[in-house]
């Protein structure tokens, strides 16, 4: 807490106010109970220390980072031992961290984190609406009241948007009722094996078979690129296979994500196109941007 004050100090001296993103994240943590002689570890703690030897065996670490916007530093503010956390008890534990911190002058304007239904309990304690026919992705601050906005870890939602199409390929379909189905993309990666070529895309048997490297992002992202799409666009048009044949609804939406990501993902002021992020300084005004965003909306 010391550190951050003084972080709020120094920027008061410059005439500027401290503004910082909240983001909170679980992992997994080796089950077993030890003693020391004096205390005994591992059972759940939420900051009260052990105060039941009854108590379960904490299997989850939950880690609260505070990230400055106008700023170029991260602090580590908090982590609990848990062994599985209602929502409303991990919305108590943000409501504290926003009070406490919002004390000492830091002000938070977002929040972010994983997208578990769990997540959407806590949001929807806290007040925002995740609901896409009631979309609201914000909530009040609970000492100044001033607006929150939720952001969803993008890698994330990445992630959890190729194992809900790769698993689940029931025949998902576009806008214009066209199928989107994650079998042209096991199709391509057999052909492309078969032959000993590739078509310019990353496209593995390690994309394919996801399933032992569900964590890793690339394998997602390098799924959902607009490489990946343009083979798949060769095969029906150039190649005038039969397998790829009514392919283009797979295309233009592994295209979308593609350039959703790049938006959403972007971490560098001096990237080009969707890479970029938006500037006022901008060309455009990052009209072109806003209106890829709208229509993804």
């Amino acid at each position: 807490m010391q550190s951050l004050e003084n972080k709020v100090k120094e920027a008061r001296k410059q005439g500027n106010e401290v503004l910082c993103s909240l983001m909170l994240d679980e992992m997994a943590i080796m089950k077993k109970i030890q003693f020391d002689g004096k205390k005994t570890f591992g059972f759940i703690d939420i900051g009260s220390g052990v105060t039941d030897d009854g108590a379960p065996a904490a299997t989850q670490a939950l880690v609260f980072m505070v990230v400055c916007v106008n700023g170029s530093w991260k602090v580590p503010i908090g982590f609990f031992f848990i062994h599985g956390m209602t929502g409303k008890e991990k919305a108590n534990l943000v409501r504290e961290c926003l009070h406490q911190l919002g004390q000492i002058g830091i002000k938070f304007i977002s929040l972010t984190c994983d997208g578990p239904s769990c997540y959407f309990a806590m949001l929807s304690d806290l007040g925002a609406s995740m609901d896409p026919e009631n979309l609201d992705p914000s909530f009040p601050h609970p000492s100044s009241g001033h607006k929150i906005f939720v952001i969803l870890d993008v890698c994330h939602m990445l992630k959890l948007l190729r194992n809900c199409l790769a698993s689940k390929d029931r025949g998902l379909k576009d806008g214009d009722g066209v199928p989107i189905r994650w079998k042209y993309l096991e199709d391509l990666n057999s052909i492309q094996e078969r032959e000993g070529l590739h078509l310019a895309n990353k496209l593995r048997k390690a994309h394919i078979c996801w399933t032992t490297q569900k964590v890793k992002v690339n394998l997602a992202a390098q799924s959902f690129s607009a490489s990946v799409a343009d083979a798949l666009e060769y095969c029906q048009d150039g190649l005038h296979l039969l397998d790829f044949q009514n392919v283009q609804g797979t295309v233009r939406f592994l295209r979308f994500v593609n350039h959703l990501f790049d938006v959403l993902n972007s971490r560098n002021q001096y990237a080009k196109g969707m890479k970029g992020p938006l500037k006022p300084d901008m060309p455009d005004g990052g009209c072109t941007k806003m209106l890829f965003l709208e229509e993804a909306f």
